[in-house]
């Protein structure tokens, strides 16, 4: 596997007026193309600023990034929304639906801006609602679906213009236990069974042990980067069923 992702000393502070909030501080590591990693931390760890820096939602203050060798740190605005639109998928915890729209509908939001047909459009959706096992749902208005379906959906939509990477910021949060189970098994067999890229951000350890790997931050900085011992991710993953 290359590498997707490359951080060099990535350093991030936010500055409002006189006052400097250092959040992220000298982080570096890679990513390979292929990988399922969590980042893990409290509270305040500053494990969604990186994501939002991974997604071309903010920018490094200092350091350097790399996606797919090219120095994202130089991009322009535009450049990083053609990143955005193009190379990554998010899932979010509130799963940022349109209520009454249906489940086709909100997979094809992100096609809007894609140069191609209406039919490829409508093709490119319900083959991405298929791959989350919601096909018999595809007509439903999004505010007709449970919670776990809701989150199928985001997931299908991150999933719609085939993205190199797909983010997941705590897609389990707003969900009983079993759904929540359910949305892991199926990151999982993304990865596994179709060698999706996934980033997981959780505060939860056995969830972020569906990962093959877990980074873990604490007030900013990386304090540990590890494998998952495989008998732990299996009990991760085995705990689907309970």
């Amino acid at each position: 596997m290359t590498d997707l992702i490359k951080i060099v000393k990535l350093n991030k502070q936010y500055e409002n007026e006189d006052v400097v909030t250092p959040v992220l501080h000298e982080l570096s590591f890679n990513i390979k193309s292929g990988e399922f990693v969590s980042i893990i931390g409290p509270s305040g760890s500053g494990k969604s600023t990186l994501m939002h820096i991974l997604g071309f939602l903010d920018r490094l203050s200092s350091g350097e990034y790399f996606f797919e060798d090219k120095d994202v740190s130089k991009f322009t605005e535009d450049e990083l929304a053609q990143m955005r639109s193009q190379k990554v998928g998010f899932v979010f915890q509130q799963f940022n639906l349109l209520p009454k729209t249906s489940v086709l509908e909100n997979v094809k939001l992100p096609l809007l801006y894609v140069d191609i047909t209406e039919g490829e459009r409508d093709k490119r959706a319900r083959e991405a609602v298929k791959s989350v096992g919601l096909e018999h749902r595809v007509n439903y208005l999004s505010n007709q679906l449970s919670g776990g379906e809701k989150q199928r959906v985001a997931i299908a939509r991150a999933l719609v213009n085939n993205p190199a990477v797909i983010f997941a910021d705590e897609p389990t949060g707003n969900l009983d236990s079993k759904s929540g189970q359910q949305i892991m098994k199926l990151l999982y067999d993304l990865n596994t069974k179709e060698g999706h890229t996934v980033i997981l951000v959780t505060h939860e350890t056995y969830t972020a042990e569906h990962a093959k790997r877990i980074l873990k931050l604490k007030d900013g900085n990386l304090v540990s980067d590890e494998l998952v011992p495989e008998d732990r991710r299996q009990n991760a993953i085995s705990g689907e069923l309970k």
